[in-house]
């Protein structure tokens, strides 16, 4: 068989220009003019070229499609950040002391004397929502410290 016959065999079963010119043991360009000579190579050229187009597509909408995931994902998780921000901020949803107090724990410090959490003002300006001083428990003081450390 003949490189020209056995070019359009191989190219036909469905290797590339570039291994086909390996096999043979000549050029890409070489390759690309013994099939020129051949009809059928135009139709399966045209094919193969559809072909990749599809898979292009297919490929491109896949992508597509997991970005919009991913960005919903995103979107929804920060949808439930927000409801639960606007939770804790509204009247509603108001938060107790000891939560407040937790969240602002180095701002206060431990009077033993009256057992309080008082406001430090060297902190800075206390805000209206902050208690002046809260009543600790000796029991529930321990959870307070944890947090101080």
């Amino acid at each position: 068989m003949d490189k020209k016959a056995k070019a359009f065999k191989l190219y036909l079963e469905g290797f590339k220009l570039v291994e086909i010119a390996q096999q043979l043991g000549v050029s890409q360009p070489a390759v690309t003019k013994m099939l020129k000579q051949f009809p059928e190579y135009h139709q399966e050229k045209e094919r193969r070229k559809k072909e990749n187009q599809e898979k292009a597509r297919q490929w491109r909408n896949a992508y597509k499609k997991q970005q919009r995931e991913q960005y919903d994902e995103e979107y929804e998780a920060m949808k439930r950040e927000q409801a639960q921000a606007a939770m804790s901020l509204s009247r509603k949803g108001r938060l107790s002391n000891d939560a407040l107090i937790k969240l602002c724990i180095l701002h206060y410090d431990y009077n033993k004397q009256k057992e309080r959490l008082v406001f430090n003002e060297s902190a800075g300006k206390r805000p209206a929502d902050l208690p002046r001083s809260v009543y600790v428990h000796k029991d529930v003081l321990k959870q307070f410290r944890s947090y101080t450390l």
